[in-house]
């Protein structure tokens, strides 16, 4: 079967069908995705390119490579809700063909490995999920990558000039996608290469002089844009860029603040679908470090792993420039087996779980109605299921030929299997998830010249883009503050958000959706300030 198209058609066909279902199963994602389009949103109306903004006020959490990507965006093709959407799949294309490279350069003699890498890093849940989610960690991946890349080709070609410019190219983009952490994925391994050279006729003092130019040139690039917006964004946004990005993040991250050794439990549920794969093992206890490439991957990986480690904060997804080294490495343990017959059923395990799964997620609306579980799981259509029953069967009756082929159909079986779970995921919690009838409404009361508050701690821009709002909504996070905005604004209206829908009955509120595992209502101040008693409901 994996004749039948070349490597590159197949791993384009993979992340298409992944791209264009999600972009058509589920809405932007609030808080973060709905976030980031709002703040391109505010620069377009601004048709301010330097300083982002949120909600009428500077947002300096995170740098504008993103944000500028969207306007492009929009630029070629309208202001749309798809388009901005691409952005993190495109890059995710980018670095699953660029992985290909870096492992031609690591195991030239070994061409199965560079074929094996992008179908194995695709076929990880954890990097398809942030492939098709619109956040920052998809482009640091693609230019962390871009980085090691040209550290491979600096020592291939003898220190050549163009190379040095495309690793400060990739530190510059890296500054401009998330900040300074990009410097974290590329200087261990960069610090740490007569370890995995072991050469004796190197130039050191070039390469070591080398890289600081290439900092330098980094720096340039993103100074370029941060010199100009701290002038333009006023004292407290400049001091925030050139301080707080990065350090704030990092450090004192409390936010959220995880035990060292968090990121080692999940690592297992990172390396998913492949850990149930009996190749992958067999291969694994054959690696040995007098090979150079695998010694690569270990100063590119572990140095940086065990940093994240001793970072207060943890999130998943600050792993995922990782991930590649990881593909990389579980690609070169499947190249050590080279007995044809031990791929013919290699992948039957994989598949005998994703045919369990797809038997679950196939019942479960019945199993609800015995066992009234969730009254939502009854509501599921047994279709999806049913498609990855079936995909499961085809793929696991299938013989595989060699290791490509085997790899193929694990990678295929994941992609179908995400989408499934998705599907009825979103099947039933779509409305949950979807600001636009929410934020509609409010675009829809502005243009009658109503005043906004939201009531809460911090409003994240969720209605914004979504509205395609254009005034600001005022943020009232105490609720004798809410009853003095509402006795001055008594046209406005309330966001509220709430847990028990007879707190807050239809009679009250004027406008009310689900949101996530809660409800939000708009609440005209007029009700508000005739109800006193709604202040202890709203506490």
């Amino acid at each position: 079967m994996y004749q039948l198209l070349p490597a590159r058609l197949w791993i384009f066909l993979l992340w298409g069908i992944l791209t264009t279902v999600s972009l058509y199963i589920r809405p932007l994602f609030p808080v973060d995705e709905t976030r980031y389009a709002a703040v391109a949103w505010e620069m377009w109306l601004r048709n301010d390119f330097l300083v982002p903004h949120l909600n009428g006020e500077t947002y300096s959490h995170k740098p504008p490579l993103l944000f500028w990507l969207m306007q492009l965006s929009w630029w070629l093709m309208g202001v749309n809700d798809w388009s901005l959407r691409l952005i993190s799949p495109l890059f995710s294309l980018a670095t699953l063909f660029l992985s290909g490279a870096v492992a031609g350069i690591l195991w030239p003699e070994r061409k199965r490995v560079e074929a094996l890498t992008p179908l194995i890093l695709l076929g990880l849940f954890f990097w398809a999920i942030y492939s098709t989610l619109t956040m920052f960690d998809m482009m640091l991946a693609f230019f962390a990558l871009l980085g090691i890349y040209s550290l491979l080709k600096l020592v291939d070609s003898g220190l050549s000039l163009k190379y040095w410019a495309l690793l400060g190219i990739a530190i510059g983009g890296g500054v401009l996608s998330k900040g300074p952490v990009i410097l974290l994925h590329i200087l261990p391994v960069a610090l740490l290469a007569p370890w995995w050279l072991k050469t004796a006729y190197f130039r050191w003092k070039h390469w070591y002089f080398g890289l600081i130019a290439t900092i330098l040139i980094g720096a340039i690039i993103a100074l370029c844009w941060a010199i100009p917006a701290g002038i333009a964004g006023g004292e407290t946004y400049k001091k925030a860029i050139f301080l707080g990005q990065t350090s704030g993040r990092l450090v004192e991250s409390f936010a959220h603040q995880l035990p060292w050794w968090w990121y080692l439990e999940i690592l297992p549920l990172l390396l998913l679908p492949w850990l149930l794969w009996k190749p992958l093992w067999i291969g694994l206890r054959k690696l040995t470090y007098q090979d150079s490439g695998i010694r690569f991957c270990l100063a590119w990986a572990i140095p940086v792993f065990i940093a994240f480690s001793l970072i207060s904060g943890k999130r998943i997804h600050y792993l995922l420039p990782l991930v590649p080294a990881m593909a990389l490495v579980l690609a070169r343990a499947v190249d050590e087996i080279t007995e044809p017959e031990r791929w013919e059923r290699a992948h039957s395990v994989v598949m005998a779980v994703f045919g369990l799964l797809g038997g679950v997620l196939m019942l479960l609306p019945r199993l609800n109605d015995a066992y009234h579980w969730r009254t939502e799981l009854s509501l599921i259509s047994p279709v999806w299921g049913s498609l990855l029953v079936i995909s499961a069967v085809i793929l696991g009756v299938i013989r595989a030929k060699g290791a490509q082929d085997s790899v193929l159909y694990v990678c295929a079986a994941s992609v179908i299997a995400l989408i499934t779970v998705c599907g009825g995921f979103f099947e039933v919690k779509f409305d949950r998830y979807d600001t636009q009838p929410a934020a509609r409404t409010i675009a829809a009361l502005m243009d009658e010249g109503r005043d906004i508050a939201f009531y809460g701690s911090k409003y994240h821009g969720q209605y914004h883009f979504a509205g395609r709002l254009k005034q600001t909504i005022t943020v009232v996070p105490y609720i004798d503050d809410l009853y003095d905005w509402a006795e001055h604004h008594q046209t406005g209206y309330i966001i509220v958000t709430y847990k028990d829908s007879e707190a807050l009955p239809p009679s009250l509120i004027s406008h009310h959706y689900p949101f996530k595992s809660q409800n939000i209502g708009l609440l005209s101040c007029r009700v508000l300030l005739a109800n006193p008693g709604l202040s202890v409901v709203l506490k």
